[in-house]
């Protein structure tokens, strides 16, 4: 598995700020009422960032030189997948934030507005921690190359 590349997670948040800002402008502009975002969101979006942090910390551990507990070789490859996915969903939710945020800017004089702007500026903040957790956990997963393999690469 490679590892995340920055590039395409910038792309991939920028392209889903696009389709979710032009998705509400499609959406109130055929006179339906702005779907409402929830302050529930944000604090889920923590959790999960705190929950990768949690399950790649024993594979760090583990890597870097505590072997007391072994870990089985599945369980750190499911570590990394876990990251990637953390890294990829957010940068897409940061995005999507963003899109909402910049929806509701132009009425943020507007308090019921501003409420929604708070929650949206409170989902990128987490978004991003849940992006960064996951590509640190990436980086926890990776094993250093052996002696043996750089002598027999050499």
């Amino acid at each position: 598995m490679r590892p995340s590349r920055p590039g395409l997670l910038v792309g991939l948040g920028f392209l889903a700020a696009v389709l979710a800002w032009s998705g509400l402008q499609v959406w109130v502009s055929s006179g339906r009422a702005e779907p409402d975002l929830m302050w529930r969101t944000p604090p889920t979006i923590a959790l999960l960032a705190v929950t990768v942090l949690g399950v790649g910390w024993p594979v760090k551990q583990w890597v870097d030189g505590d072997k007391a507990r072994r870990i089985d070789a599945l369980r750190a490859a499911r570590t990394a997948a876990l990251a990637k996915a953390a890294s990829v969903a957010g940068a897409l939710l940061v995005g999507v934030f963003l899109g909402w945020g910049v929806h509701y800017l132009p009425t943020v004089h507007i308090a019921a507005r501003r409420g929604e702007l708070y929650v949206a500026g409170a989902g990128v903040l987490v978004s991003v921690l849940l992006l960064v957790a996951g590509l640190l956990v990436e980086r926890w997963c990776r094993v250093p190359a052996d002696d043996d393999d750089r002598g027999a690469r050499a």
